[in-house]
């Protein structure tokens, strides 16, 4: 059996290795593909390089750049994930790109664009070519604020664990997590006072991390 480590991205704390009996403390996991069935698992950093080898999390697409490491301090950096080659770096930011747009937060935002949808159906059937990298990155890069590669990957990292905290908190409990959660739907865009008021309900809330 053989695996293949296609992104990295977010885990609930109480989730377990698919491979070995640890929690995923970090709250970011590995996402590994049976390369036969194509099942995924979900696991840590030792368990992916022992699956799928080595050079596995080099360069992969990474979906977990505003949650803070467990126990990270205030102002640091913008998330893990090894950088790669530039060839691989653009492909990496690609795939991030179409992932986020076309099927994490396709519906949320309703920001499906049919080129996109195109290139994300042909990335899951045979993969991109380097032209694909290069329109996609290009599209990406003439994208409105509110739809450029940083503004979604904060968007998705933000609504994963203001769902998670709203699942968790008694229901009288959840009006304000509810109503900036519509607001950062409807303006595609969060401010810094709304996101320190936010990291002021997730801190108290078990399992659930601060969002950068």
């Amino acid at each position: 059996m053989s695996y293949k480590v296609i992104r990295r991205d977010l885990t609930e704390v109480s989730r377990r290795c698919d491979f070995c009996p640890n929690y995923l403390r970090s709250l970011k996991a590995y996402v590994l593909e049976d390369s036969d069935s194509g099942e995924l698992f979900y696991a840590g950093p030792t368990c992916a390089k022992h699956k799928a080898g080595d050079d596995a999390l080099t360069g992969i697409p990474d979906f977990t750049k505003f949650t803070k490491e467990v126990g990270e301090r205030e102002g640091g950096g913008a998330g893990g994930g090894a950088g790669g080659s530039g060839t691989e770096n653009s492909e990496k930011k690609a795939i991030e790109y179409i992932v986020l747009r076309e099927s994490k937060l396709a519906d949320e935002l309703n920001c499906s664009y049919k080129v996109l949808r195109d290139y994300y159906e042909k990335h899951k059937a045979e993969g991109l070519s380097e032209s694909d990298v290069k329109h996609i990155n290009n599209i990406a890069s003439k994208a409105p604020e509110h739809l450029t590669l940083t503004a979604l990957q904060r968007i998705y990292n933000y609504l994963f664990w203001i769902d998670v905290g709203i699942e968790r908190l008694p229901e009288e409990k959840t009006d304000f997590l509810v109503g900036v959660r519509k607001t950062i739907i409807s303006k595609g865009k969060i401010t810094d006072n709304q996101k320190s008021a936010i990291n002021k309900w997730l801190e108290n809330i078990a399992g659930v991390p601060q969002l950068k």
